[in-house]
């Protein structure tokens, strides 16, 4: 009896492992592909990633991803280091570090201009009050700063000479800085340009109006990785792709991943810069601008030799994005 009852208790245990093994969420997480992800800045800049991940639409794709936040140069230096597999930047840290030489490529785009406010203390009236002033920004060689220096060349000023710019770090710190006269202007992403804005600051400039055409959110990959991994690149993209599309169109999923990531929980705040970055930022369809690379790429060679006379085309590759195209992916994904 009790051999017998052995026998029927191992078989009950085998059959439930064989159930589990068998249901499909145990199939489903087995088989995905484990990546990840690096971005800059709790911007709502990254809101198409942001979404992307809240709504499942890596594990759509059999992707499992994982978002590491990396402030400034330390982005490409993890990428470059082979630790994380995609980065969702600005294209001025990645294309700089590809001219000396790193093996990174820009696959993709979400926006193509500036979408940074310049938020400035009350006393300041017009871009000339801002000479001998002191300018937060987040890192040196970061968008902010290639921003602000491209604003400062358009009004006849040398931002070297006739200001003082400063690392603040997270833009959070820059409305810290603003509102404690550690600085009189800041270069800062939405919606932290909207806290400062109820502190009191006041903005000076939306870069957004500005004629400028600029590579701002960039997808970038390894070479490398992009020609050994073409299909896991492929699915992230379709990701990306379908991320983007659902922030477009689904303000209840954008508010919160935007509440999630962007670090503000003020209701106000989070539907005015949702309604800004779908209605006036995001692009529909983010295939990459050659011309907002070559922006990119001439406020580089100002300032690095190495990057003078290069192409845009050296430093991206269309091929992705063109075999979404024509297999009729992006047709469906931006209707």
């Amino acid at each position: 009896m009790i051999n017998v009852r052995k026998k029927f208790n191992s078989l009950v245990l085998s059959s439930s492992a064989l159930l589990v093994l068998l249901s499909p969420n145990h199939s489903r997480s087995a088989e995905l592909t484990r990546i990840r992800i690096g971005y800059p800045s709790p911007s709502a800049s990254f809101s198409p990633l942001f979404v992307a991940k809240e709504a499942g639409l890596f594990e759509k794709y059999g992707l499992s991803a994982e978002l590491l936040y990396l402030q400034g140069v330390q982005i490409t230096q993890v990428h470059v280091a082979k630790q994380i597999d995609f980065t969702v930047t600005g294209s001025p840290l990645p294309l700089q570090a590809a001219v000396e030489g790193a093996d990174l490529v820009l696959i993709a785009s979400s926006i193509d201009k500036f979408i940074y406010k310049l938020i400035v203390v009350p006393s300041i009236m017009a871009p000339a009050d801002l000479k001998g002033k002191t300018i937060g920004i987040t890192r040196f060689g970061s968008l902010p700063d290639v921003a602000i220096r491209l604003l400062f060349t358009k009004w006849g000023l040398n931002a070297d000479k006739d200001a003082k710019l400063i690392q603040v770090g997270r833009m959070s710190d820059m409305v810290v800085a603003l509102s404690g006269k550690k600085i009189e202007a800041g270069v800062i992403s939405d919606p932290t340009s909207f806290i400062a804005e109820k502190l009191g600051m006041k903005r000076l400039l939306d870069m957004a109006d500005t004629e400028f055409e600029f590579a701002n959110v960039a997808v970038v990959v390894t070479r490398a990785y992009a020609k050994a991994q073409r299909d896991i690149t492929l699915r992230f993209l379709k990701a990306y792709v379908d991320g983007t599309r659902r922030f477009l169109t689904d303000r209840a999923m954008g508010i919160k991943a935007l509440r999630k990531y962007a670090g503000s929980d003020d209701a106000e705040i989070l539907a005015k810069t949702y309604d800004l970055f779908a209605g006036k930022y995001v692009k529909k369809n983010p295939t990459l601008s050659l011309k907002g690379v070559e922006t990119a790429l001439a406020m580089i060679a100002d300032r690095n030799p190495k990057a003078k006379n290069r192409r845009a085309e050296e430093f991206v590759d269309l091929s992705l994005m063109e075999e979404l195209e024509k297999s009729g992916f992006m047709r469906k994904a931006v209707q």
